[in-house]
C-alpha cells in the first residue's frame, strides 16, 4: 500500500514524500495522473512497466511520467521503497524545457549532485519556500538528459540578464509575494535562467533576495509598533508567522519579539 504525504504546493508544482509498504509482488496498476509527474527513488527499488518497457528503479535512477501514461509496478524484493514525487504543470514543463511540454525521458540517471538538489528541495519546502530549490533541481536534472532544451530562451548575453533581473527586482520591491515562478513570467524568462542571473548580478537567489526585502520591510513595520505577527507575515508573504519568524531569527540572530522590544 503506497500512502501519499504533500510537503508543498504552488499554482504550478505539488512535491510530496510516497512510501510504499508492498512486500514482494507481481504488477499491479496505478492511476494515470493529469500532470507531468518526476519521480525520485530514496529507498528501496520496484521495476515499472510502461509502453510495454520495465525498468528496475532504485536509489541510482528517477524517471518522468507524462499526463495520462498507464503504469505497472512490481516489487522483487521486500522492504517497500520511499520517493519524491515531483507534480509539475504543462506550463513550468514548458517553461523549464525551451517553451514546449512535451518531454519523453523515461529514465534519469541520478548522481550526488541530483540527489543533494532533490533533497535540497525537500528541506526548503519545510522552511516554507520551496519554488526556487525546486524549479533549480528540476531543471538541472533535465539538464543532464536535454541540455539543449533546457538551455532554450536563456539570455544571451549580460546586458540582456541585468534587465531581466532589475525588472525582477522592481517588481520584488512593490511586491514582495511574487515567488519565482509567476516573476519569471512577468519578466518573459525561465524560472531556471531568471535565478541564475539573479545568482550571478545579485549575489543572491531569487528567493534570498526576496528575504532580504521582506525582512527589511517586517524590521521596519515592528520599529513602528506593529504587533500582529500573523497578519504582518502574510502581508509579506510568508507561508505562515513561523516562516516570518524563522526568518528573521536566521536573517538577524534575534527574533521579531526581540526587535519589537
Amino acid at each position: 500500500m503506497a500512502s501519499d504525504s504533500p510537503l508543498a504546493a504552488g499554482e504550478d508544482y505539488a512535491l510530496a514524500d510516497v512510501r510504499c509498504a508492498h512486500g514482494r509482488s507481481g504488477f499491479r496498476p496505478d492511476q494515470p495522473g493529469a500532470r507531468h509527474v518526476l519521480v525520485f527513488v530514496r529507498r528501496g527499488a520496484f521495476v515499472r512497466r510502461t509502453r510495454g518497457r520495465e525498468v528496475l528503479h532504485d536509489a541510482t535512477t528517477g524517471y518522468l511520467v507524462p499526463p495520462g501514461e498507464a503504469e505497472e509496478f512490481a516489487h522483487p524484493v521486500d522492504g517497500g521503497d520511499t520517493c519524491t514525487a515531483i507534480r509539475l504543470s504543462a506550463s513550468l514543463v514548458a517553461a523549464l524545457a525551451g517553451g514546449d511540454p512535451g518531454l519523453d525521458i523515461p529514465d534519469l540517471p541520478m548522481d550526488a549532485a541530483s540527489d543533494r538538489a532533490i533533497r535540497g528541495a525537500i528541506a526548503k519546502a519545510a522552511e516554507g519556500d520551496p519554488a526556487e530549490a525546486l524549479v533549480l533541481a528540476v531543471a538541472g536534472v533535465l539538464a543532464r538528459r536535454v541540455p539543449e532544451r533546457v538551455a532554450g530562451g536563456r539570455p544571451g548575453t549580460v546586458a540582456a540578464r541585468r534587465r531581466l533581473v532589475d525588472e525582477a527586482r522592481e517588481i520584488l520591491h512593490a511586491e514582495p509575494r511574487t515567488g519565482v515562478i509567476e516573476l519569471a513570467r512577468r519578466v518573459g524568462c525561465s524560472p531556471h535562467h531568471l535565478s541564475r542571473s539573479f545568482s550571478q548580478l545579485t549575489g543572491a537567489g531569487v528567493s534570498r533576495y526576496r528575504n532580504r526585502i521582506r525582512v527589511a520591510e517586517a524590521l521596519e513595520r515592528l520599529g513602528s509598533g506593529e504587533t500582529g505577527l500573523a497578519a504582518l507575515a502574510c502581508d509579506l508573504g510568508f507561508a505562515d508567522q513561523s516562516h516570518l519568524t524563522r526568518t528573521i531569527r536566521a536573517a538577524t540572530g534575534r527574533s521579531p519579539a526581540a526587535w519589537r522590544s
